[in-house]
C-alpha cells in the first residue's frame, strides 16, 4: 500500500478532536459575549433617543405654553394662566423640581416603551419634570427639563448598590419629583438602573399690541 493511501485512510486523533472543539467553544464564547454587549449597547441607544425625543417634545410644549403669556410681571393673571409657567406666579427666584401636570389629557409627564404619552403607572418608562426660574423678574425665565427612565436589564443578579431602584418601585412613584430627587440624578451616587436627560430652554414676555 502506498504512503499517500496510508494517509488517506488515517483520521485525527482525539487528542486534536479535543483541541479543536475547545478552540470553537472560546470562539463561540466570544461570540456570544460580543453579541451580548453589542444587543445592551443597541438598547441604551435606543433607550437614550427615545429620551431626547421626549425632551425636545417638552421643550415644544413649554414653548408654546409661553404664547399664552401675554403681560409683563410676577404675578399677572397672564402668566398664572399658563399651565407651566404658572409655577412661577409670586415666585422671585426658582422653583424645586416638579411633575408637570398637562391639561390636555392626550398630553402626559409619563411615557411608555415607545415614547408615547401615558398616565398609566404599570406602562411608565420614562417620567419628565420641569424646574422653572427666572433670568429676568417678570420677562424672561429659563426652564429645565430633566427626563429619566429605568434601565431595564441593566444590571443582573442581586443588586448591591444602595441607591437601586426596583421596576415597581419606578412605576409607583409615578415620575414624582421628590422621589426622583432621592435618586441623584445626574450627579454621583445615583441609582445605577435610572438614567437622565437634562435639557434647559429659555422663554420671554413678548409685547402683543
Amino acid at each position: 500500500m502506498s504512503e499517500f493511501s496510508k494517509r488517506r485512510r488515517s483520521g485525527f486523533t482525539l487528542v486534536e478532536v479535543m483541541i479543536a472543539i475547545g478552540i470553537m467553544t472560546v470562539g463561540s464564547l466570544g461570540i456570544l459575549s460580543m453579541h451580548q454587549a453589542v444587543s445592551g449597547a443597541n438598547r441604551a441607544a435606543q433607550e437614550m433617543n427615545v429620551a431626547l425625543a421626549i425632551t425636545e417634545r417638552w421643550i415644544e410644549r413649554i414653548e408654546r405654553d409661553s404664547l399664552s403669556w401675554s403681560a409683563e410681571g410676577l404675578n399677572t393673571t397672564e402668566l398664572t394662566g399658563t399651565a407651566y409657567l404658572s409655577g412661577l406666579a409670586g415666585t422671585v427666584s426658582a422653583t424645586d423640581w416638579v411633575k408637570p401636570v398637562p391639561p390636555d389629557l392626550d398630553e402626559s409627564w409619563g411615557f411608555d416603551y415607545f415614547g408615547r404619552d401615558t398616565r398609566a403607572a404599570g406602562q411608565l418608562k420614562y417620567c419628565t419634570n420641569l424646574r422653572l426660574s427666572w433670568l429676568r423678574q417678570g420677562s424672561s425665565a429659563r426652564v429645565d427639563i430633566r427626563t429619566f427612565w429605568f434601565r431595564e436589564g441593566h444590571m443582573s443578579g442581586t443588586p448591591k448598590h444602595s441607591q437601586w431602584v426596583s421596576g415597581s418601585d419606578f412605576r409607583s412613584a409615578a415620575c414624582d419629583a421628590p422621589t426622583a430627587d432621592g435618586w441623584n440624578l445626574g450627579v454621583a451616587g445615583q441609582a445605577p438602573n435610572v438614567n437622565v436627560v437634562l435639557a434647559s430652554t429659555v422663554v420671554t414676555w413678548l409685547r402683543r399690541e
